[in-house]
């Protein structure tokens, strides 16, 4: 299992005008880390962070968390009432995982299964953009809005909509995977005299033009955007233009000399956010994920390209948050599956089970 620790120097968030004493346990699972928090009243009081990478191993992802939740809750005082749990993955509205991530994460319900065994409480999920967007809109950057999408930008990117006031998740609960949406990508012949494609398990490589290249796996013709301007993407880029060996520290996007990555960054970006005002008619784009931490600055880059790829922009801010926000929705869609389960039951007696959490 991987160092846990107290997470950096960030202070405790209080979330909401509440203090009655509820624990809950929120776990953040992602392709790259893994964070766990305990709240208690709407405040982080303990956390935990792990690489995902270290967690799954060769063994079972879910079951490693499992028991790093009971890690964290043995160095409180403070019993959970209920996990909430966001994962960089498709969740379907049954709280079931649509598709199993190549980080180790399982399709299915094996990840509540392992939480719900290990802690015996109430176990909610839902995938972690849309957690974000929760917390955004409860209690921070996306407060009042009735038309907003998060976009969280970490080593993918992720979209969680906020239309008509709520949390939208689709038909099936996948809605917001805008990384996902294809970009016209010519494949890029491998470099040889056979003019064979380098293939294999790292994708084609291919060129999309203004937005650069790269592998990628999607369908032929065509990349996934966070292929090209999601984190992972542009950390490696900005890395190499910076001349960063793979061990060193993340390098900055505003690093004048990763100038190239920034210029792809804002051009990406602007490009996802003026389809999705096309489409939505969005009054508010709120952008958070670790990678926005310090690209702060080329904020108002991204707002002059967005006003001019679309005729009504949207107001652009970065979160109010930080980098808990997906912690924090967990906190928040636990709380409301606890009251709405207190509510049809009248009373507080609650049978340990899995949702997507709807609202």
């Amino acid at each position: 299992m991987g160092a846990s620790g107290t997470g950096g120097p960030r202070p405790d968030r209080v979330i909401a005008p509440y203090d009655d004493g509820t624990a809950v346990l929120a776990v953040d699972v992602g392709a790259t880390r893994t964070r766990l928090a305990t709240l208690v009243g709407g405040r982080i009081v303990e956390r935990a962070e792990h690489l995902t990478a270290d967690l799954a191993g060769e063994s079972d992802l879910p079951a490693w968390i499992a028991a790093a939740g009971i890690d964290l809750v043995g160095r409180t005082r403070f019993a959970p009432a209920a996990v909430g749990v966001g994962a960089a993955a498709a969740i379907g509205l049954d709280g079931t995982v649509l598709a199993a991530r190549p980080f180790g994460l399982p399709a299915g319900d094996r990840l509540g299964d392992a939480l719900r065994d290990a802690l015996g409480v109430p176990v909610v999920l839902d995938n972690d953009a849309n957690l974000a967007a929760r917390a955004e809109h409860a209690i921070g950057a996306a407060a009042g809005s009735q038309a907003a999408a998060v976009i969280t930008i970490g080593t993918n990117i992720g979209l969680g909509l906020v239309l008509d006031g709520r949390v939208y998740r689709g038909a099936r609960g996948a809605a917001g995977e805008a990384g996902l949406l294809l970009v016209p990508a010519a494949d890029r012949l491998a470099a040889g005299s056979d003019g064979r494609l380098a293939a294999g398990s790292d994708g084609r490589l291919v060129d999309a033009g203004r937005l650069g290249g790269g592998r990628s796996d999607a369908p032929g013709g065509y990349a996934w955007i966070e292929e090209l301007v999601g984190g992972a993407a542009l950390e490696a880029l900005a890395r190499e233009l910076v001349g960063l060996s793979p061990g060193a520290d993340r390098p900055s996007l505003t690093d004048p000399r990763a100038a190239a990555a920034a210029h792809l960054a804002v051009e990406g970006w602007a490009l996802l956010v003026a389809d999705l005002t096309s489409v939505l008619d969005l009054d508010l784009v709120v952008l958070t994920g670790r990678v926005v931490e310090d690209a702060t600055p080329l904020l108002d880059r991204l707002r002059t390209r967005v006003a001019e790829l679309v005729a009504w922009p949207p107001e652009i801010r970065v979160g109010a948050l930080g980098p808990d926000a997906e912690l924090l929705g967990a906190d928040l869609l636990a709380r409301a599956t606890l009251a709405s389960r207190a509510h049809e039951t009248s009373g507080p007696a609650l049978a340990g089970s899995t949702s997507g959490g709807n609202r």
